[in-house]
């Protein structure tokens, strides 16, 4: 009995010892990751909205919603601020494109100016679809102020408001202009309610 006691004890202190360290190293690589994502949420929205210098959480989005459900694909948003005075809006978008749901990113002004896209996580397929992170693609939305809906376009462009579809693409296509689009809508809203005139 005590044969077989000893080696199970030893066995049951082994693994307690390595589920510690495994939890441990999980914690550890956990708060990294989330300090990384963190990092890399800041420095997207300051790309997106260069005039601003700090950000803070838009809350109850949801409430400025509504019932637009075109306004769901908006998870995130925050006001930009230069020293005390209002920058802009930055709104984190989820969009369904070819290859499943992509990430956007998308600054506004207070003009209503689109300050900055910037395409994020997508399964888009590569040479197609990826490409909406291009220049080509993504520059066409940058300084545009829009007097009408965004519209996307396979042929020439005629209005500043048509987005020039991506060759074979255009599904990845539309849903970066959607959620340009309820970006765009959704800070209008901000302003009207003046859900933005903040800067602690």
């Amino acid at each position: 009995m005590r044969s077989m006691l000893k080696p199970t004890i030893s066995l049951f202190v082994i693994c307690v010892a390595v589920a510690a360290a495994l939890a441990f190293t999980y914690l550890g690589t956990k708060d990294a990751k989330s300090l990384r994502e963190e990092l890399e949420t800041k420095n997207t929205m300051k790309e997106v909205l260069p005039e601003a210098e700090k950000f803070e959480p838009i809350k109850d989005i949801n409430a400025l919603a509504g019932s637009r459900t075109d306004y769901s694909i908006i998870k995130d948003a925050y006001k930009g601020f230069k020293e005390k005075s209002l920058a802009g809006y930055v709104f984190l978008v989820e969009s369904k494109g070819y290859g499943g749901i992509i990430k956007i990113s998308v600054g506004i002004d207070t003009t209503g100016r689109i300050a900055g896209v910037k395409i994020g996580e997508n399964n888009e397929t590569p040479g197609l679809g990826a490409k909406a992170a291009e220049e080509p693609f993504i520059s066409q939305f940058k300084g545009l102020t829009p007097a009408e809906k965004l519209k996307v376009v396979k042929n020439e462009k005629t209005k500043p408001e048509e987005i020039e579809a991506i060759s074979g693409a255009t599904i990845t296509s539309k849903a970066v202009v959607r959620a340009v689009q309820a970006a765009v809508e959704m800070a209008s809203e901000i302003n009207k309610t003046n859900e933005g005139v903040s800067g602690q």
